[in-house]
């Protein structure tokens, strides 16, 4: 059987090697530009991407990353053990075998040929008089792969909704009923695969281009279409059986695309599967709120009148995605904050010191003024940074009002940079006078 140049049709082992090195479908890649020659197929740069959409679009960049990040020692390792290597070419046999193993959930099927283990397509060889030659009607069975691991792979090749950023929806490779495709192809575009698999049959269909018709190009449309025909023939009126989840492998929402638990923030969230202990632990840190001065557009500030500051949700992209992020229109958060400008002094509610940007450390004495009429209580409480998220409040609330005085005592033992100090003055008529100051904790 002739033999053909794989391409990407092999990248599936690329991820199967990421997989048994605790990443995950839901794994945040960045698909952008990078130092190295290689391109996508369609031309594009996609961004953050959880490894799943990657995968079902045959995007090159992330793959590459990938395989450098988990050698080509280990990858070409995995893919030798389902009888395929990634810089040989390779019979739609042999390619049939490989991903057969993921639709029977690990098990490679085959025959003992030649000290090796192979597929086969002769299964009886019988003589002129009917006597058995050969019988290979039942397959010898070679556990490759655990059964959570095969389906983490089924999972993904079998998602419909993950390849429609390439193919579109509808498309033709959706046939009704649940298969697991990986579409191939090479650089050069001579060369173009899909590879399927059913519970109960896998199909494998090839189209290129040699010798004086070399100087044009084939894509993946036609061996789609050819694949879609011949799996829905081989399927027949059969029952559209997918796969049975094993029961090591959970399923939990995620942010989209950092595949990380989600937050508030999160503007997208996605069901993703998981091999049981390798789930998510931390929260998304992709997304971020940041307060914003809605005039000047810089971040608010602790002195940013409240009236002036909107709050608005950003993508952190790390610094080598941020050409790319600007080349995409992508909104990236102002680096600058907003100018300082301390308010007036209230003569009733005041901080005296520290002063205004002092250094101070161990434990901090914060001397001011907390009175005037109608006083219920004060607070002091303090946040890290020119624009806290969060707010910790130092002691108790003080039903005593208190003039030039010792209003609170913090222990910064612990901390250092920058934080807001910050004084509420609650009124028994619901009215609540704030003072704040800048210090740096050396």
């Amino acid at each position: 059987m002739t033999a053909h140049r794989p391409g990407s049709s092999l990248d599936a082992f690329v991820y199967l090697t990421g997989f048994t090195r605790g990443l995950s479908p839901a794994t945040l890649t960045w698909d952008i530009p990078g130092e190295g020659i290689v391109q996508n197929f369609d031309g594009e740069y996609h961004g953050p991407v959880r490894l799943r959409i990657a995968l079902a679009n045959d995007y090159q960049i992330p793959v590459e990353a990938l395989k450098a990040q988990m050698g080509i020692e280990n990858v070409t390792s995995i893919a030798s053990s389902f009888g395929v290597e990634p810089n040989e070419q390779v019979t739609m046999l042999q390619l049939a075998g490989a991903y057969g193993v993921f639709g029977k959930q690990g098990i490679y099927f085959g025959q003992n040929m030649d000290d090796e283990f192979l597929p086969t397509t002769v299964l009886r060889v019988e003589g002129v008089d009917r006597s058995m030659l050969l019988d290979w009607s039942l397959p010898q069975a070679k556990p490759v792969l655990t059964p959570a691991l095969a389906y983490l792979m089924t999972h993904v090749l079998s998602d419909e909704t993950a390849r429609w950023p390439s193919l579109g929806r509808p498309n033709v490779l959706e046939i009704g009923r649940p298969a697991g495709v990986k579409v191939g192809q090479t650089t050069d575009g001579l060369d173009a695969w899909v590879v399927g698999y059913t519970p109960a049959h896998v199909v494998v269909t090839w189209t290129g281009v040699r010798g004086r018709d070399a100087n044009e190009t084939v894509t993946p449309r036609f061996p789609a279409a050819l694949w879609s025909a011949l799996m829905q023939t081989a399927s027949g009126d059969a029952p559209a059986d997918g796969w049975t989840v094993p029961q090591d492998v959970s399923t939990i929402t995620v942010c989209d695309p950092s595949g990380m638990l989600p937050t508030q923030e999160c503007p997208s969230l996605v069901s993703e599967v998981f091999l049981n202990g390798s789930e998510p632990i931390q929260a998304d840190n992709l997304y971020r709120e940041f307060g914003i001065n809605r005039e000047t557009g810089l971040l608010a500030t602790v002195f940013t009148p409240p009236e002036l500051i909107e709050t608005r949700i950003y993508m952190l992209v790390p610094e080598s995605a941020r050409d790319w992020a600007l080349s995409a229109g992508l909104d990236i958060p102002p680096a600058s904050y907003d100018a300082i400008q301390a308010p007036p002094v209230n003569p009733f509610a005041n901080i005296t010191e520290p002063k205004l940007f002092a250094e101070v450390g161990g434990v901090v004495k914060i001397v001011g003024t907390a009175a005037g009429e109608n006083f219920q209580y004060y607070r002091v409480q303090v946040g890290k940074g020119l624009n806290p998220q969060e707010w910790i409040q130092v002691g108790g609330d003080v039903i005593a009002p208190v003039e030039n005085a010792v209003l609170a005592e913090w222990d910064t033992s612990g901390l250092s940079g920058l934080y807001a100090v910050q004084l509420l003055v609650v009124r028994t008529d619901q009215i609540v006078d704030t003072a704040v100051i800048q210090v740096t904790i050396k």
